[in-house]
């Protein structure tokens, strides 16, 4: 840990080198061990080393490969936290290169999506996960639900917050209200894109039109949310909503999706 401090241009004292080789075990949860040969450390801990190793000289530029591959799940969340916070408060420009999507969304600024070796889309993590730009994008980021439809009559709904069009597309589930922040022309074959918590069934049937009548086909405990499975004709939707929802299996449901929240996407 001490040798990159040793053999760098800037020289540091004793105390200088111990405090920044104790401050970063810490940070990778190794402060125990700092006794330990490296080769006596397990895949998880020589990974989390090799991550202090780098950050113990502070650098300008970070670049980072996979570096939470092997940790556990709880171990992996939290180094997230301290790589973020790290990051702020030492202002260390970082290209992460990972293939967790959610890990991408949680640390980066930016994000550049990459398919056979090209970039396909570049945006905050808000603007890649709401707005992706191609079925690619919308696939790989996060789960979505994707219909195949055909753009009808512009319009522009009452409650609209984006800047954008909106349209009246024909599905195999019938017409939905979409957004798109491109034109589209009437007639076009395209692709919408419906994230699962932006599906919402309704035990009770709604009092107004613009609903689907869908069939519960299974519900799986995930603690933080229940993943529904909806069948609405022969169309399959996923669903994710409060563990307190009363819906049952093989029940009727009324789904309901906010046009906001309907994006159209290149196929």
């Amino acid at each position: 840990m001490a040798f990159p401090l040793q053999t760098g241009d800037r020289r540091f004292s004793k105390n200088q080198i111990q405090d920044k080789v104790t401050r970063a075990l810490q940070t990778v949860a190794l402060e125990t061990l700092e006794t330990r040969e490296a080769t006596k450390l397990s895949g998880g801990q020589q990974q989390r080393l090799a991550l202090a190793r780098a950050l113990v000289t502070e650098p300008r530029l970070l670049l980072l490969d996979e570096p939470l591959s092997n940790l556990d799940a709880k171990l992996r969340e939290r180094m997230q936290i301290e790589l973020k916070r790290l990051q702020q408060q030492l202002g260390i420009t970082t290209v992460y290169v990972t293939h967790d999507q959610n890990e991408a969304l949680a640390l980066s600024h930016r994000i550049g999506v990459m398919n056979e070796g090209r970039i396909v889309q570049i945006g905050s993590p808000q603007e890649i996960y709401e707005h992706p730009a191609n079925r690619f994008v919308a696939d790989f980021v996060g789960v979505t639900n994707l219909l195949e439809g055909t753009i009808g009559s512009e319009c522009r709904p009452q409650t609209s917050i984006q800047n954008g069009y909106y349209y009246r597309v024909q599905t195999d589930l019938g017409q939905i209200t979409v957004f798109a922040s491109n034109s589209h022309q009437a007639g076009e074959h395209t692709v919408i894109s419906i994230r699962p918590q932006d599906v919402h069934p309704l035990t009770q049937r709604p009092n107004e039109d613009g609903f689907w009548e869908a069939t519960v086909e299974t519900i799986l405990f995930l603690g933080e949310w229940l993943n529904v499975r909806l069948r609405v004709g022969e169309t399959f939707l996923q669903a994710r909503v409060h563990p307190g929802w009363q819906g049952e299996a093989r029940s009727t449901v009324y789904v309901k999706i906010d046009p906001e929240r309907c994006t159209i996407i290149e196929r």
